[in-house]
């Protein structure tokens, strides 16, 4: 290779890494706002019939952040208040000392009583307890400054993410024509074309699947959490959707909550809405999700349930896109190097 080539390809080396550290910082938010304008993009096809496009996409993420932004302060107002009076609670016990444990306490079926002796026992050395959890309490404290730093993080890359949004919609479908032709020069067009169909349904099979179905039975749960009278029900419902990610994990939510309720006094109510749990909200989890799963994604169930926790447990939430993307990527190119058939590994 001649020495002109050779500094040639340095310099392209060094421009793409420079580029690259330049877009290190907002990747994140970039790839958030491709999973939205992904999704959202049959909407904004059809609202750029009406008005033109720019106009289009503003309404689209200005509905978005509305649907974002609202529950999210929604949640800090609910923290903030729960703060001040955790904050004034604690006080008064560590001054007057801890009252005797609550009735309701004992009647909790299996741990109850358990909970009401170390209750009673703590009330009786507060001292030594709080001598004790000292260290813990400042973990604790400290894990609460990192939740804090990590929460206005987080508001401040949804907020990137949204102006993402609003420039892929007006000009994603050139970006998108500009990195094909720039990728046909590496990979032959018939499997660049069936690797960005294979990345476009697992990216819906897992929106649809995963989070449509967490979704839905997050809406569910609050349903059946407001018609209980349950306290802090949206709070509630709202975790309860996001631990539905993984199967029958909303079992750690709304199993305490039907125990407080059957405890507190109102043990038809938390039956009743135990059951509603149970079958009404988990049948429609076992019969929604593979369908849907089925219907978008390019992978069977199982490996994108894999995908979606190996995923989120490597990269965080946005690892839940990126695990089943990665899985069917790399089962395509085993299929490739084997030779076999396309699509013969990742039938369901």
């Amino acid at each position: 290779m001649r020495h002109d080539r050779l500094i040639l390809l340095a310099l392209a080396i060094a421009l793409g890494l420079g580029c690259a550290l330049i877009l290190l910082p907002f990747l994140p938010a970039m790839l958030w706002a491709g999973i939205l304008v992904f999704c959202l993009w049959p909407i904004y096809t059809k609202g750029c019939v009406y008005v033109r496009p720019v106009l289009a996409a503003g309404l689209i993420t200005l509905v978005v952040a509305v649907l974002l932004l609202v529950p999210l302060v929604h949640l800090a107002m609910v923290a903030a208040k729960e703060a001040r009076v955790s904050q004034g609670w604690v006080a008064d016990a560590l001054q007057n000392g801890l009252p005797p444990a609550p009735p309701f306490m004992q009647k909790i079926p299996v741990i109850g009583g358990f909970l009401a002796d170390f209750w009673n026992n703590s009330a009786d050395d507060l001292g030594g307890v709080v001598s004790s959890a000292r260290p813990v309490i400042g973990t604790v404290a400290h894990t609460g400054i990192q939740l804090l730093f990590h929460v206005t993080h987080g508001l401040v890359e949804t907020v990137v993410a949204l102006l993402f949004t609003f420039l892929f919609f007006v000009s994603g479908a050139q970006m998108i024509e500009r990195i094909r032709l720039v990728l046909v020069r590496v990979i032959e067009p018939v499997m660049l074309t069936e690797l960005i169909t294979l990345v476009a349904a697992t990216v819906r099979g897992v929106v649809f699947g995963i989070l449509g179905t967490a979704a839905f039975q997050g809406i569910l749960y609050a349903i059946g959490f407001e018609v209980a009278r349950a306290p802090q029900a949206l709070v509630l419902a709202v975790f309860a959707g996001l631990i539905s990610i993984v199967p029958a994990g909303a079992v750690l939510v709304y199993v305490p909550l039907c125990l407080y309720m059957i405890a507190a006094g109102h043990p038809v109510a938390g039956i009743l809405l135990a059951v509603y749990c149970f079958v009404v909200v988990g049948g429609a989890d076992s019969v929604l999700r593979p369908w849907l799963i089925a219907r978008g994604a390019a992978l069977p169930y199982a490996v994108t349930l894999i995908g979606v926790l190996g995923g989120a447990l490597a990269f965080g939430a946005l690892g839940i896109f990126l695990g089943p993307v990665l899985l069917a990527l790399g089962i395509a190119m085993a299929e490739q190097f084997a030779r076999q058939p396309r699509g013969t590994w990742r039938q369901p």
